[in-house]
């Protein structure tokens, strides 16, 4: 993790109530190349068909120009392809996923480094989903470890079904207030959500739910 997104982490575990003002200017060059380093870059292409070789072809004034839009606040999400793939095991249910542009996967990677730094903070140590060098295989390791060392009566597994589709934009939003207060922040995270989906038979305007896929893993791994 950088310096200043450690700076972040050391505040919000100092003072685990405050809301956090000021986290937009942190999108810079260096976080953003940085993220690029780190990005997965497998990915499908998005809408604008730009592929890795060619963002990398010119990736510092490319790089140079996604910072100045973000801190001028003309940065605009572009619209998300929707696919849909085989669920696994359920060959015969389709889940939607969505692919977004690379920038906009890029500028995403390195929004969700700051908002992990404050909420690395708040979160167990018996939390493994969705956060920077943990794994489902370290989750299953703490899971037998549990059960054959430690007393249990029972074992609970839980799954929401349909939770991306689902989501309440409004309820994430002020989730996200209770500890994020930089309005450009929150202005982004709206934008994404509401952010057109472009599919075979048209374009839509989601009025609820996230699109699956649509972030490129990158991540601090200390």
């Amino acid at each position: 993790m950088s310096t200043e997104l450690h700076r972040v982490t050391q505040r919000a575990k100092e003072h685990p109530q405050e809301r956090f003002t000021a986290l937009s200017h942190h999108l810079d060059e260096e976080l953003l190349a940085d993220t690029w380093q780190k990005l997965n870059k497998r990915g499908a292409v998005g809408v604008d068909k730009v592929t890795v070789a060619e963002y990398a072809s010119d990736l510092e004034t490319n790089i140079r120009k996604l910072v100045d839009r973000q801190r001028e606040h003309s940065y605009r999400a572009p619209n998300v392809r929707r696919v849909h793939i085989p669920k696994p095991g359920q060959p015969s249910k389709l889940r939607p996923l969505g692919i977004p542009t690379l920038e906009d996967r890029l500028l995403q990677s390195a929004t969700a480094r700051i908002l992990s730094a404050v909420y690395e903070a708040d979160f167990l140590d018996c939390s493994y989903g969705f956060r920077p060098g943990r794994n489902p295989h370290q989750a299953i390791a703490r899971v037998r470890t549990a059960l054959l060392t430690e007393p249990y009566e029972w074992v609970c597994e839980a799954d929401i079904r349909g939770f991306f589709d689902n989501l309440d934009h409004k309820w994430l939003i002020r989730m996200l207030e209770l500890r994020i207060g930089d309005p450009w922040i929150l202005r982004l995270i709206k934008k994404w959500l509401v952010a057109d989906i472009q599919q075979a038979d048209g374009i839509g305007k989601p009025i609820k739910g996230s699109p699956q896929g649509g972030l490129c893993k990158a991540s601090d791994n200390e």
